[in-house]
């Protein structure tokens, strides 16, 4: 019996969550079991690193594709240390040649070559949000151009309002040529449905999955490495430096802490791992709070797994732009005692006082009320016991297993119907 190909095509200007999500999808047994699964990306070396540390990379079902874009190069251009203007004036040329729609036009024929060459019964695009990547809109152009195939698109955050009356009629017409949405939370598709005019009956909710790895560093190596005691209580938080994940609220939380001396500088560490934008400005920080014996900024490391299963706390600050954050589930599998942001795919994932904390997305408050938050769960040792084992218990919803069924279903319905 012939197995249905699908298609999955990704793109991102940094290899982040929404594109391990798609690495776990290729990997997935359920859905290997049931389709030719092949992967399309548009090329750059950010994004294959990531690929060569899932083991992906250069595998034949694989397609890197040549495609013209900014946001890769401009997420560069941001994190020179240049001044505002200097940077400006290296992105105009580039920004040109995108207005006039030089892009559009190359990357509709890159893809339209890619769709005759792969020839899928079923596209899946998966885009950070929406519309961000334009490459995942231009797909739907070059499937509607060339051999139509049936399509499932997957926006992992929340959409941007509309700027413009041929925005909104180039909305219409992916509307109309994608066969079914998904998203993680019930915020995401809200935004889908109110900003964008989409048919809430055309939106798919399937939780995130992530699948736990082998730990390679355990707790007693990891604290050796970060050159802090054995009996240390651990913070960690793995996310991009970048603003909407909040590490600036995390630090100030930290720094009321320690110099109100409701914890000891000497017991209480805090690591960050991820690298992004902010790290300049987060390390400047940190040194002027004279935080930098407790506070670490690790950068991007391909074991992040193995500081959330180190940790005797998580914590995800992050403040806007988030839907069902991969790290989370990470750490409730890990059975971890988690503070987090209430708001959008985290409130499907954490239920304060359960599984976790949930701290409200006021930044008047924000920094004091995680600095509360920490305090309670470092002196309540049996309440961080209990959330960390209602947090193992929550994972099941979010297992390959569940993932992998439900795809197959929605897939199967989506080729059939």
């Amino acid at each position: 019996m012939k197995r249905e190909k699908i298609l999955i095509f990704s793109d991102c200007y940094i290899y982040g969550g929404s594109e391990k999500l798609m690495a776990f999808l290729l990997k997935n047994p359920i859905l290997k079991e049931n389709f030719d699964l092949n992967f399309a990306y548009r090329k750059h070396k950010e994004y294959e690193a990531g690929l060569k540390n899932e083991g992906l990379y250069g595998k034949k079902n694989i397609y890197p594709v040549f495609l013209l874009s900014n946001e890769t190069l401009f997420h560069k251009i941001n994190g020179y240390k240049l001044n505002r203007p200097l940077k400006m004036g290296m992105k105009v040329p580039f920004f040109l040649l995108e207005m006039f729609r030089f892009y559009f036009l190359w990357n509709v024929l890159m893809l339209i070559i890619l769709l005759f060459r792969t020839k899928p019964d079923l596209i899946h695009i998966n885009n950070g949000g929406y519309p961000a990547a334009k490459s995942c809109n231009i797909m739907v152009v070059a499937n509607y151009l060339s051999i139509k195939a049936k399509v499932v698109y997957q926006v992992n955050n929340q959409a941007r309002e509309v700027k413009g009356y041929l925005e909104r009629q180039y909305d219409r017409f992916i509307h109309n040529h994608v066969n079914c949405f998904i998203n993680a939370s019930h915020m995401a598709k809200k935004q889908l449905v109110e900003r964008r005019k989409f048919d809430p009956n055309k939106i798919l909710i399937v939780n995130n999955s992530v699948p736990l790895p082998k730990i390679k560093k355990n707790k007693s190596q990891i604290f050796s490495e970060l050159e802090i005691a054995q009996d240390s209580f651990l913070i960690v938080e793995v996310a991009f430096l970048s603003e909407r994940k909040g590490q600036r609220y995390l630090i100030d939380a930290l720094a009321n802490l320690y110099h109100t001396k409701q914890i000891g500088r000497n017991n209480v560490y805090c690591a960050f791992v991820g690298n992004g934008e902010d790290e300049e400005f987060l390390t400047n920080y940190i040194k002027k709070l004279s935080l930098s014996d407790n506070i670490f900024l690790l950068g991007y490391r391909n074991n992040s797994e193995d500081y959330i299963a180190a940790a005797d706390l998580f914590v995800l600050p992050s403040i806007k732009d988030e839907d069902m954050p991969l790290v989370l589930l990470s750490a409730l599998g890990y059975e971890k005692p988690i503070i987090a942001t209430d708001f959008a795919g985290i409130s499907q994932v954490i239920k304060t006082e359960v599984n976790g904390i949930l701290i409200p997305n006021n930044l008047d408050t924000f920094a004091s009320n995680v600095s509360k938050a920490i305090f309670r769960l470092y002196k309540d040792e049996n309440f961080r016991t209990t959330l960390a084992g209602n947090a193992k218990d929550s994972y099941n919803d979010f297992s390959p297993e569940s993932y992998g069924t439900r795809l197959t279903q929605i897939y199967k319905e989506v080729y059939g119907g």
